[in-house]
């Protein structure tokens, strides 16, 4: 059997086919194909090979997903083909089962990165169907590993409504994620949840949730390190929203220092922690100083963590919110040339992605402010 690709690829083909208006049998010379082979594509019939994908991707203007998405899904052993199975028998879901779907979760965080959040969200949509069902089929043990599983992709959900700009998508998911969490008795997990519905809430301009939900996250036992760490930037970002000042600088400080001891943690970090690295917390500390006034340290804080991000990263919905942070900055400070670059690297990132809610932040970093 062809190796599994990503589930989404027909989608998104039939996607850019039809944005470009292009028919199938027009379609099918230029890639070498005949129309029923493309049709089966778009229906998930057949698998696409890399040199088949490639050829759509150049035809299509895809700018490398279809590419990326022809690439086999890295699965434990026969993990494809159980959650496969899983799909069709739900009561029959084994540990074996849960760690393909772990490994299947951890595929589509790094694809987020690659891709964007609005491409990734139809195949995990269709995942949390999967997973949802067969949580309500299973009991006793099974159903505390299983359900586990499920608040984690649940919580990625949730992060992809936040990325797009989706508030009810992502309300409903993290919602969910919370009573999963609870059930499952994972401390770490729900403190992370509850630290995403924060910001959630802080995003939809709920300042009171934010700050007293991000409290409610560090209350959490068992959190990991670095989730601490973020949550005492988001903590300090509230003070500032609230006005407390005082209780803003003194808790910066203390996220800085626990940011150097998440970096120093030689423990076992939970799976979703795995983007926080140096650059990740240089680039929260950048905003966290943009947001205090300290404008020209959060350039530099900004600029250092953009320059240490991972290639698949670059592009990344979230790193273009960290772009338009570095943009508003050096507006701040009369960097107005390096603004322009800033502002244009998040125009190609929301272009790429079909980002609307990073076209909104761009369009609102540089309001009535001319950068020619």
């Amino acid at each position: 059997m062809s190796p599994i690709a990503d589930p989404r690829f027909g989608a998104e083909m039939r996607r850019l086919r039809s944005g470009a208006r292009l028919s199938l049998r027009a379609l099918a010379p230029v890639v070498y194909q005949s129309k029923s082979q493309l049709h089966d594509l778009e229906a998930g019939r057949r698998q696409p090979s890399a040199d088949v994908a490639q050829r759509l991707d150049d035809a299509l203007g895809a700018d490398g997903r279809l590419a990326v998405l022809a690439r086999p899904l890295r699965l434990p052993d026969d993990g494809a083909y159980r959650i496969a199975f899983a799909a069709g028998h739900p009561t029959r879901t084994d540990p074996a089962t849960v760690d393909a779907l772990a490994a299947l979760l951890a595929s589509h965080r790094r694809l987020d990165d690659v891709l964007g959040a609005a491409a990734v969200m139809p195949a995990v949509q269709a995942n949390l169907d999967l997973v949802s069902r067969m949580v309500s089929e299973a009991h006793d043990e099974m159903r505390i590993q299983l359900i586990g599983q499920a608040a984690q992709w649940a919580q990625f959900a949730g992060w992809l409504g936040i990325a797009t700009g989706d508030h009810v998508w992502s309300r409903h998911w993290l919602n969910q994620a919370l009573e999963w969490a609870v059930e499952s008795g994972h401390d770490a997990l729900l403190g992370t949840v509850l630290s995403f519905r924060a910001d959630l809430a802080g995003q939809s301009g709920d300042v009171g949730a934010l700050l007293g939900v991000t409290r409610a996250a560090l209350g959490r036992s068992g959190m990991s390190p670095g989730q601490i760490a973020y949550d005492h930037y988001q903590l300090a970002r509230a003070y500032v929203l609230v006005g407390d000042r005082q209780a803003a600088v003194s808790t910066a400080v203390a996220a800085d220092d626990r940011a150097i001891a998440a970096l120093e943690y030689q423990g076992e970090m939970p799976p979703w922690d795995y983007y926080r690295d140096r650059a990740f917390f240089d680039l929260e500390s950048g905003t966290t100083r943009a947001v205090l006034g300290e404008h020209q340290r959060a350039v530099e804080l900004l600029t250092a963590g953009l320059a240490g991000l991972d290639a698949d990263s670059a592009s990344a919905d979230w790193t273009g919110t960290y772009v338009c942070q570095l943009a508003a900055a050096q507006l701040a400070i009369g960097e107005r040339d390096g603004a322009a670059q800033s502002v244009e690297w998040v125009r190609a990132i929301a272009a790429r992605n079909r980002s609307g809610r990073l076209s909104a932040l761009v369009r609102k970093t540089v309001c009535g402010v001319s950068l020619r």
